[in-house]
């Protein structure tokens, strides 16, 4: 874990402390689909970490606070906790939120991938948006290929009403790219120094 972050860290380090009493709490209620949940939101919030050590990554500090943030909402609060039975609009939410995190994240591959698109021209601003965008909508494809797959096998209810809810959060996941695509293009100065 990083130094140069300790307030991402401490943050990990917060949400973490509920999640523990948590999973143990759901597996005394042989909650396994719960336990299970809180099991791999401590997975998923710990690998940002693993990768920056293993692979001498420095992943911008705002993006790995929001992507912590969105972990535990969704996976802990949402799914282990039952938050979207208690809030109509949780799911919406965070299917607008992940649509601007995936297409972040979309980004920081491409420029670790390809360093030709740190050069800010108006080309690779341009390829930039379209790649964080498409990869922000794949990632909201597979997404609702979990949401089906799960409740085929679970019985859980992630669709809702079926197809209108998978497109009205497909719909929000293209929101959220597109926001993120058009602060991409029109922005400035497009990476950090320390970023990637």
């Amino acid at each position: 874990m990083k130094r140069t972050r300790p307030l991402v860290f401490w943050l990990y380090i917060l949400l973490c402390l509920t999640i523990v009493p948590m999973t143990f709490v759901h597996l005394a209620r042989l909650n396994w689909l719960s336990t299970g949940m809180c099991l791999l939101t401590l997975l998923f919030m710990s690998i940002p970490f693993l990768l920056e050590t293993k692979y001498k990554l420095t992943i911008p500090r705002e993006f790995l606070t929001a992507l912590i943030l969105f972990l535990y909402a969704s996976m802990f609060l949402g799914t282990a906790n039952r938050m979207y039975d208690v809030f109509w609009w949780w799911d919406k939410m965070l299917h607008g939120a992940s649509g601007f995190i995936f297409a972040q994240m979309g980004f920081l591959l491409l420029m670790f991938l390809d360093a030709r698109q740190k050069q800010d021209s108006g080309r690779s601003r341009l390829l930039a948006a379209l790649f964080a965008f498409s990869f922000s909508l794949a990632a909201g494809g597979v997404w609702e290929i979990y949401e089906y797959t799960m409740d085929c096998t679970f019985g859980t209810l992630y669709q809702g009403v079926g197809i209108h809810d998978t497109m009205t959060d497909i719909i929000l996941d293209a929101l959220g790219s597109l926001v993120f695509a058009l602060l991409l293009y029109f922005r400035k100065k497009r990476v950090p120094s320390s970023s990637v």
